[in-house]
């Protein structure tokens, strides 16, 4: 008989591992004191988890007992390295007996790291458990936890396997963490949040952006929620690169969005180090496949467009119809509609029906500002060469006109002066025949006479000449008389006569 150097249970000779411990128990235990070399290796060989075992207590070792006066040597060459696994969560070795296959990840794991009320290893649970942590904090940051969203996150929660007590306790830890800060706003807060994405979105003047910024960095420092950190590392990339790459590579944070907007500095700067941060966003947050797809496009956008590769503006197209605008989260739907018109349009400055928020998107993270500026100034030149073509027709209809009046005026002076010549010459001509009617003696003209002059001027008529005028006309009335006197013998006289 011998007893388990562990647990103190009575073992048979030939039991190799406690079967209450589960220690290795391969010694003879003779009712004496163990002297201290044993002492060593007996804590060498049984120390530690009850699970995990050192390879050298394994392979190749050489035990050594003493009884009595009588050393006994036992050399053990046997080789167990194929009763042994690596456990996936603490990287030790264990024996295979006493591992379990983990049916998420396909890896062994010991006993104590297998979590029976998910059936997965303690890795598998707690990054189930992370995911749905980011997606909770996504939902409960676009609004107050009404029940619509609530059921979104128990379906959440049935996809990943999380247990009802952890999907509660995730759900505390998030509506009031530790220091305070909450992760939904207030009614105060959200309209402080509006205004100041307003103000940012259409500021023209350096006192607006800095009152947004201020805004944004009060909000942010009082709460976690998820729209105030998409605006504030937004606005930090922007406002201040410099300042947002520091922090990102000193990783004063682990937030998402603070990832994220980790490339838009470099781009603002026209640094390729851009690509390098995508590349971190997408090995720590692998399961946002799509705002990955979306970050990407939005470099190769902005890369392009500052180096004028044609090839990137390529494969951000490709990119952009891979994405699904149900899987995007909720702040980069914004974005990923301007995108949708950009790449089906282009940009077009004629219209002028861009939105200042589809204009701070443009230009501010797709970085087409110099392309829009390219296009302002071009139009303006078009606009310039339209005004001015626009002048120089008037100036010359203007000038058809003058011409035109000018001619009119020519002409109705010298239809004045025809017929002005036209009234003297008639006048000349009825003066010079009254002349011949009144024997060649021509009258005193008075007034009247002048005026009749001008009444009868233009009237070219031959008046003929009258000679013996005054004979002819005593013949004439002696002629009447005579045809009157006929006329009275020859009608009879009425009867009252007879």
């Amino acid at each position: 008989m011998k007893k388990c150097p562990k647990c103190g249970t009575s073992l048979q000779d030939d039991i190799r591992f406690c079967p209450e411990c589960g220690s290795e128990c391969s010694s003879i235990t003779i009712g004496r004191a163990a002297t201290t070399s044993e002492s060593e290796n007996l804590d060498q060989l049984v120390g530690g988890n009850n699970n995990l075992i050192n390879e050298s207590t394994i392979i190749g070792r050489q035990d050594k007992y003493e009884a009595s006066n009588i050393t006994i040597h036992n050399n053990l060459t046997e080789d167990h390295s194929h009763t042994t696994v690596v456990c996936a969560v603490s990287g030790k070795r264990i024996y295979m007996d006493h591992s379990v296959v983990c049916p998420k990840c396909s890896k062994p794991v010991a006993m104590e790291y297998y979590v029976e009320t998910s059936k997965r290893c303690e890795k598998c649970e707690q990054e189930a458990q992370e995911t749905f942590r980011t997606y909770a904090t996504r939902v409960m940051g676009e609004g107050a936890l009404d029940s619509a969203r609530k059921r979104q996150l128990d379906i959440e929660a049935r996809r990943l396997q999380i247990s009802d007590d952890a999907q509660v306790k995730i759900l505390r830890e998030l509506q009031q963490t530790p220091d305070s800060k909450s992760v939904t706003l207030s009614t105060v807060q959200q309209a402080e949040l509006e205004g100041a994405i307003k103000r940012l979105q259409n500021a023209s003047t350096p006192k607006e952006v800095l009152s947004a910024w201020e805004t944004l960095s009060v909000l942010h420092d009082g709460s976690q929620n998820y729209t105030v950190a998409y605006w504030y590392f937004l606005a930090l990339a922007i406002i201040k690169p410099t300042e947002s790459i520091k922090r990102y590579e000193a990783e004063i944070t682990d937030n998402y969005w603070q990832r994220f907007w980790g490339f838009l500095p470099y781009c603002e700067q026209g640094s390729p180090k851009g690509g390098a941060a995508i590349d971190r966003l997408r090995q720590t947050f692998s399961e946002h496949d799509d705002d990955l797809r979306l970050a990407e496009t939005i470099y190769f956008i902005a890369r392009g467009c500052d180096v004028l590769d044609k090839e990137m503006l390529s494969r951000a197209n490709e990119l952009f119809k891979q994405i699904r605008e149900t899987d995007l989260s909720q702040p980069l739907k914004a974005v990923y509609h301007v995108l949708e018109r950009f790449m089906a349009e282009g940009i077009s400055l004629d219209n002028g029906a861009y939105t200042q928020e589809e204009m701070f998107i443009f230009v501010h993270i797709l970085r087409l500002g110099k392309v829009i500026q390219e296009l302002a100034e071009a139009q303006e030149a078009r606009a310039k060469a339209a005004r001015e073509a626009e002048e120089q027709a008037r100036r010359e209809a203007e000038a058809r006109r003058e011409a035109e009046e000018q001619a009119r005026r020519a002409a109705e002076q010298r239809r004045a002066e025809q017929q002005a010549a036209l009234a003297a010459d008639r006048s000349q001509r009825m003066a010079e025949e009254l002349n011949r009617l009144n024997g060649g003696k021509q009258p005193p003209k008075t007034q009247a006479g002048q005026s009749t002059d001008k009444a009868f001027a233009g009237y070219d008529t031959p008046i003929p000449a009258r000679k013996g005028g005054w004979k002819r006309n005593v013949l004439i009335v002696l002629l009447v008389l005579l045809l009157i006197l006929i006329a009275l013998f020859l009608i009879p006289a009425p009867e009252s006569m007879q």
